[in-house]
């Protein structure tokens, strides 16, 4: 892992602010309105980015508008964690404009999944920031989504997912750094300042919507760089609408096989309709003979 201090936000309570950004693709009010009023309920109060309904083609509007949305939940004394309203494309094109001291020395909760993926990896490589793996605010009510995100950010949980629906690869034991995202935005970081070291890390991956012959080209870009020799372990999430399971299942072991790590499918975090939360940054065990994966700290202090 990279020399940089982990450091977690402080926990949430109850009628504290939360901010709502869209650092990626555009969002309407319709698609957000019932996770706004899902986290009021709470109770909690909600902020929305100034730009947070902005539109310019495919994205929520100018990179520098997006950043700046960014860096004022930061600087805002009364928010105390920001949420994703989507997710799509657009967080790596401002990646080189963030200031990475202000989120360093004004920790918040920082949640997000598929696309946010690269504003996760740059923050906590850069900051030393533990971001949370997790829902969009348009996925918010998807199964027990919030529940287990609204324990993560309020509590000392520590999560331990069940691997029981998935397949072993390599069987084995392992502790490490827990990060991952999503497989296509990992891919987009590589040779790039904002992907954190591989080395001694349990890495997940999730997809959505790619077939098997664009995962085999990632996979084996991954695998090309070298960067997989040095995990502990490595986790396969949700590969959700990526074709036949049974193909992507044999195209994952096929390439994986050779890894002298564990190596096990059945994740239950991604595109699903179950999303589980989960800190990056912090220590993990994965066993695949009792087939879990435990996080050993809590999200937030």
């Amino acid at each position: 892992m990279d020399s940089v201090t982990p450091i977690r936000a402080p926990r949430l309570k109850a009628h504290e602010a939360v901010g709502i950004i869209a650092p990626a693709s555009p969002i309407s009010k319709s698609e957000i309105r019932e996770g706004i009023q899902l986290i009021e309920s709470f109770p909690l109060q909600v902020r929305l980015g100034a730009h947070l309904f902005d539109h310019s083609h495919y994205l929520a509007g100018s990179d520098r508008d997006r950043a700046s949305d960014l860096h004022e939940m930061f600087s805002d004394p009364e928010i105390r964690a920001i949420l994703c309203a989507r997710g799509g494309y657009g967080s790596l094109r401002f990646l080189d404009i963030i200031d990475y001291d202000l989120i360093r020395k004004k920790p918040k909760i920082f949640v997000g999944f598929s696309d946010l993926t690269a504003l996760m990896m740059a923050i906590h490589k850069h900051s030393g920031l533990i971001p949370i793996h997790g829902p969009t605010v348009s996925e918010l009510l998807n199964g027990d989504n919030w529940h287990h995100l609204s324990r993560l950010m309020t509590t000392s949980y520590k999560p331990r997912l069940s691997l029981r629906s998935g397949r072993i690869i390599q069987e084995g034991t392992a502790r490490g750094i827990l990060l991952g995202g999503n497989l296509a935005t990992l891919c987009s970081l590589i040779d790039t300042p904002y992907l954190p070291s591989f080395k001694g890390v349990i890495l997940f991956l999730e997809e959505k919507g790619e077939q098997p012959y664009r995962l085999d080209r990632m996979v084996t870009q991954l695998l090309l760089t070298g960067r997989l020799k040095h995990l502990s372990a490595l986790v396969i999430g949700q590969m959700e609408g990526c074709g036949d399971e049974k193909v992507v299942y044999g195209l994952l072991r096929e390439r994986f096989s050779d890894l002298p790590i564990p190596v096990v499918t059945g994740l239950p975090v991604g595109h699903g309709a179950e999303n589980i939360s989960v800190p990056l940054g912090l220590p993990a065990l994965l066993d695949t003979e009792r087939m879990v994966l435990e996080i050993e700290e809590s999200a937030v202090s």
